[in-house]
């Protein structure tokens, strides 16, 4: 029996406990940055380089909570990561996707990801792929990231108080 394949992404919430998510370039679905991780790479390390690749973002691992591996479809499992942000910190605008591929129809280079925006549940429940709306709302690992993540933020707060 062989393992199944490891990506590993991040959860990326902002003070509204909105998510910020990426469209995926060709499709009609929205997502977060994740992708599969290189031998010898560590999750977190893995959730941080597809962030910086695909959204033009920089946490740094301190930062993050980990929300462990989880069943994502047959064959492949994901590990994901959580971060407290606000919306001036991480500005839409500002993110840029700087990983690429090769258009199947056209034959052009594209960037994985051509729009980011924050979602809130509703608006997520429309725009995600099925795999990943059955994790994030269904099984309410979203949810629980949020709680999380206002828990690390408060820890934060007291820290440089």
């Amino acid at each position: 029996m062989t393992a199944n394949q490891l990506s590993c992404g991040l959860l990326v919430i902002n003070e509204q406990g909105a998510l910020l998510v990426g469209h995926s370039t060709g499709s009609s679905h929205w997502d977060l940055p994740k992708g599969l991780i290189e031998a010898g790479e560590r999750p977190i390390t893995c959730a941080l380089r597809e962030a910086r690749e695909e959204f033009g973002l920089d946490f740094g691992p301190d930062r993050l909570i980990d929300l462990g591996r989880h069943a994502y479809y047959r064959g492949k499992d994901l590990h994901l990561f959580a971060v407290s942000t606000s919306s001036a910190e991480t500005r839409i605008e500002l993110c840029t996707c700087t990983s690429y591929f090769v258009h199947y129809a056209t034959g052009r280079r594209v960037p994985e990801v051509d729009g980011f925006a924050w979602a809130d549940d509703a608006q997520l429940h429309t725009q995600l792929a099925k795999s990943m709306r059955r994790l994030l709302l269904d099984k309410a690992l979203l949810a629980q990231a949020r709680d999380l993540a206002k828990i690390s933020s408060a820890r934060g707060e007291e820290m440089r108080e």
